[in-house]
């Protein structure tokens, strides 16, 4: 089930439909393991996409404000259950340069864009009321772990 989190400036509705609309795309590529007792749709509907916008004076970093920088900053907390390190480290170098061309980010700045990650048990997540746990088949925990 994984969700984005993302902290950036306010943009648009538009905008962020297409972020939204690449960032699940993207995930969804990146995390879909045909062992993993979900369809590739199903992933997708379960994707969640939250934007948290700031105003230009509402987020300082090094004291100064985003129209002081040289550079957007923005990060995404992706969540998602039993995520390995070499998972992690896929999805950040993937998900890099898409965040960059979405948010404008030069070469130059890709410093600016953070990917924070928060990989949870499945027993720390419900879902209709059941842990997700109880909802994956054994195989497929087993696949995620191993294949990552």
């Amino acid at each position: 089930m994984p969700y984005l989190k993302i902290t950036s400036l306010a943009l648009d509705p538009d905008a962020n439909a297409e972020i939204a609309r690449r960032l699940t795309n993207a995930v969804n590529t990146l995390l879909y393991n045909p062992k993993g007792g979900h369809t590739r749709e199903e992933l997708m509907e379960r994707t969640t996409v939250h934007f948290v916008p700031y105003q230009p004076y509402d987020f300082y970093i090094g004291g100064r404000p985003a129209p002081q920088r040289d550079a957007p900053d923005v990060t995404v907390e992706l969540s998602d259950w039993s995520m390995s390190v070499k998972q992690q480290r896929r999805v950040a170098t993937a998900l890099t340069p898409i965040l960059a061309e979405l948010f404008q980010v030069g070469p130059d700045q890709i410093e600016s864009i953070n990917i924070r990650f928060h990989s949870y048990p499945p027993t720390d997540f419900a879902v209709g009321g059941r842990l997700l746990s109880d909802l994956i088949p054994f195989v497929a925990k087993v696949a995620k772990r191993l294949l990552g």
